[in-house]
């Protein structure tokens, strides 16, 4: 996994946070996607840009950033206020899971 493909969608996410879109899924749904391990499939939803797919088609880069995303996700499970401060969108959630997944995975 490359520290770029974490970034690809926390670039995403705050693409449609400048445009202040909304996000086209629920914190239910990020979950839901984290435990079916389609993740990726979700965050594809926001990439307009094209700089997830870029990498998301490939299958060993695809589950290695699939899996790095889900072990935060349900990390975070039931205590987002608590740990990262983020309760009510679900597009900083997902800049949120990133930093996660970067700081735990690249953190040295």
């Amino acid at each position: 996994m490359k520290l770029s493909q974490l970034i690809s969608v926390g670039f995403c996410a705050n693409m449609m946070l400048d445009r202040r879109e909304q996000a086209p899924f629920t914190f239910d749904e990020i979950y839901a996607a984290a435990e079916n391990g389609n993740l990726i499939d979700l965050f594809l939803k926001i990439d307009d840009s094209g700089a997830i797919e870029l990498w998301a088609n490939k299958p060993q880069l695809r589950n290695e950033v699939e899996s790095a995303f889900k072990d935060v996700v349900e990390a975070l499970r039931g205590q987002e206020l608590r740990k990262i401060g983020v309760g009510d969108n679900p597009l900083c959630f997902v800049v949120a899971i990133v930093l996660e997944a970067i700081q735990v995975n690249f953190g040295r």
